[in-house]
């Protein structure tokens, strides 16, 4: 079986990546401030998120950690449909 990601998945991820890049970028936050908030000490994570690379996604505990420094619900940090 392939280790591909499924193409809606694919799709759905992309659009949560683009719509917390824009979230992100709104607020004047950088890739570091937002890697610090998630407990990373370098851009890179975030980096690799945003590019998409090596299948580097947001996961459910950094959608709640982002909600809560954001004051916001999880939803909305979830793609429109």
């Amino acid at each position: 079986m392939s280790k591909e990601e499924h193409p809606d998945v694919k799709a759905y991820y992309d659009a949560l990546t683009e719509h917390i890049k824009q979230l992100r970028k709104d607020r004047g936050i950088s890739q570091l401030k937002l890697a610090n908030i998630l407990g990373h000490n370098s851009t890179s994570f975030i980096a690799r998120i945003e590019l998409r690379q090596n299948k580097a996604n947001y996961n459910l505990a950094h959608l709640v950690v982002l909600a809560k420094e954001w004051g916001i619900d999880v939803k909305e940090l979830l793609p429109s449909s």
